[in-house]
């Protein structure tokens, strides 16, 4: 297994993540093709991007309805923060930028690269081909150690008793048990229209960034679409 790493190098070509989005995935898989490669690869930057929406509601739910240390480590920081809903969360985010929660896993994923410039841009939720691409370039047929499977599965069997409550009003310990029986909603259920428009302000970086690399053809209409609507 490879070590944990957000910048992999294979040869000369660079593939750069983000937490929650598939950066223990990538990491792995470049390792792997690192150690199997057999022809040289010239010089390339690589970006594995995740939908902000998705990793905001997938970060959310992971680092603060599953686990509770970083919650704990908020209320530390900001006694007065609200984080008891997704709702509440996306209202602190949206005052108080990264203020109270946990940086990491919720700053816009281009501020961690900034001063980069990408070559091309893949979707951290299908990883396919960013897997199909790299083994061509290297001359390899390593598989993708593990998929991003995107909405947790049996996410249709949503209890009658909860149906009719927004996801981003149920508490976290409701959450949390929906999660143990596999029966978390979809991402896109979690947004009303107004916290949407929060979440897209907070990411604005990403968005720009996502505009910018169609603009210089390095995704194309499809992927851009996927990676930026809900």
């Amino acid at each position: 297994m490879a070590p944990r790493a957000l910048v992999s190098r294979i040869d000369r070509l660079v593939i750069c993540a983000s937490p929650k989005a598939a950066c223990r995935s990538v990491a792995d898989f470049a390792w792997e093709v690192e150690r199997s490669r057999t022809i040289p690869v010239g010089d390339g930057r690589l970006f594995v991007f995740r939908n902000p929406l998705r990793r905001l509601v997938s970060a959310y739910l992971n680092k603060y309805v599953e686990h509770s240390r970083y919650r704990e480590a908020s209320l530390r920081l900001c006694p007065d923060a609200r984080l008891g809903t997704f709702a509440d969360f996306v209202d602190e985010l949206h005052l108080h930028r990264f203020r109270c929660v946990d940086k990491v896993h919720f700053k816009p994923q281009r501020s961690r690269y900034r001063w980069r410039r990408f070559d091309r841009v893949f979707d951290a939720d299908d990883l396919e081909p960013l897997c199909r691409y790299v083994n061509g370039l290297c001359g390899t047929e390593v598989a993708m150690p593990f998929r991003v499977r995107g909405d947790r599965q049996a996410a249709a069997r949503v209890g009658v008793e909860l149906a009719s409550v927004a996801p981003a009003q149920l508490g976290r310990d409701q959450l949390r048990d929906l999660i143990k029986g596999g029966q978390c909603p979809p991402y896109g259920s979690f947004y009303t229209p107004e916290l949407e428009a929060k979440a897209r302000q907070v990411y604005r970086k990403d968005y720009r960034f996502l505009d910018r690399s169609l603009q210089r053809a390095r995704l194309d209409v499809a992927l851009h679409s996927k990676l930026s609507g809900l």
